[in-house]
């Protein structure tokens, strides 16, 4: 399978997010939304490098710091991604209130009242444990694991 590391990390992220999401939101709309999170990445790894990807991805997707219009589903979808973000990529530590102030300080009238609606308003590196355990049972992700994310969001559709 072509990107079999890449895909398992962007799996990994996203059962990390659908986590959060559960744990901070618990909302339906949140939970439905999140289903589609970078679920054109995981289709385009299978065909072009992620260097190839990222560029699109960024430039189309609401959850980024982009052109687009943006809803508060979009906003919470960002919240999400870089909290996630610190359990996935070594390379990236902060959590999503850090994130904000370091590279998005212009988002702090739309992000911090959503970070304040669920106590994500702190700075800390800090991980918080029950996400570190969720995250250890997705140690040993397979291609059947990844085919089977990908054929289930088809049948979603």
């Amino acid at each position: 399978m072509k990107n079999f590391e890449k895909l398992v990390y962007t799996y990994k992220h996203r059962k990390i997010l659908d986590y959060l999401a559960k744990k901070y939101f618990n909302s339906e709309d949140v939970i439905e939304r999140l289903k589609h999170h970078d679920m054109d990445k995981m289709y385009l790894l299978l065909f072009y490098d992620k260097k190839d990807i990222e560029k699109y991805h960024r430039a189309m997707s609401t959850h980024h710091d982009n052109e687009l219009e943006k809803t508060r589903l979009d906003y919470i979808e960002m919240i999400l991604d870089w909290e996630s973000a610190r359990y996935t990529k070594d390379d990236k530590p902060l959590n999503a209130y850090d994130t904000m102030y370091k590279y998005y300080p212009h988002l702090e009238d739309k992000l911090l009242p959503i970070l304040k609606e669920v106590g994500l308003d702190i700075s800390t590196l800090e991980k918080e444990e029950d996400v570190l355990e969720y995250a250890n049972t997705l140690s040993n992700v397979t291609e059947e694991d990844i085919k089977k994310e990908l054929t289930g969001y088809i049948e979603e559709l």
